[in-house]
């Protein structure tokens, strides 16, 4: 009767597992979904303790993709990958210089969706995001921003994070146009105790859901 017992277990504890694995199955296919996404952007840097500095908007791209999950009819996570050019004009002392940025930024929007009358959706959402600089430089010095000079550290960090908004509609088609707003930690590195360098970014542009 124990071994029975144990095998009847056994054989409970696989179905279950076995129905909780197509559960989630079902309910991924049926709930997530995915796209692509083309922005223009423009950024500039809001600046603490740095008098003789002055940042002015400059524009860029951003193109890559995004995974949402539907959990409810109002509610989404959605995740963007993206991949961004950003640039900004740089004053200090009364010169300019260009600051060129890429790197990967990932934001993860939690959402409320409404249906509308023509069966599209309107969506709002709010989350953090996180990023990856691959290359930054002052163009016209050519300075390269995460490299060690002398020995010091470099004057930009790599990895960022901060806030993140957006707003869009989705037809029914699928095809979306979105506008979104990022603000970062302080991006310094060198000197970052006494300075701060947040980063600012508005973006707007089209999308599309598969």
């Amino acid at each position: 009767m124990k071994k029975i017992a144990i095998i009847t277990i056994i054989v409970l504890g696989i179905s279950i597992t076995k129905v909780n694995a197509q559960s989630v199955k079902t309910f991924l296919q049926e709930r997530l979904s995915y796209g692509l996404k083309l922005e223009g952007n423009g950024t500039n840097f809001l600046l603490s303790d740095m008098p003789t500095v002055k940042s002015e908007i400059g524009f860029g791209g951003t193109f890559g993709g995004f995974l949402k999950i539907n959990l409810s009819e109002h509610f989404a996570i959605q995740e963007d990958i993206l991949y961004s050019y950003f640039s900004s004009e740089l004053k200090q002392n009364g010169v300019t210089d260009t600051y060129e940025y890429f790197g990967m930024e990932v934001p993860i929007y939690f959402m409320g969706q409404w249906e509308t009358a023509s069966c599209g959706h309107f969506y709002v959402g709010v989350g953090p995001y996180f990023g990856m600089g691959f290359a930054a430089k002052l163009k016209d010095k050519d300075i390269d921003l995460y490299k060690k000079y002398d020995g010091n550290a470099p004057f930009m960090k790599r990895m960022t994070y901060g806030g993140a908004a957006q707003i869009g509609y989705e037809f029914k088609s699928g095809l979306q146009i979105n506008t979104s707003y990022k603000i970062g930690t302080n991006m310094l590195d060198a000197n970052k105790d006494a300075s701060s360098m947040l980063p600012s970014t508005v973006s707007a542009g089209i999308g599309y859901r598969f």
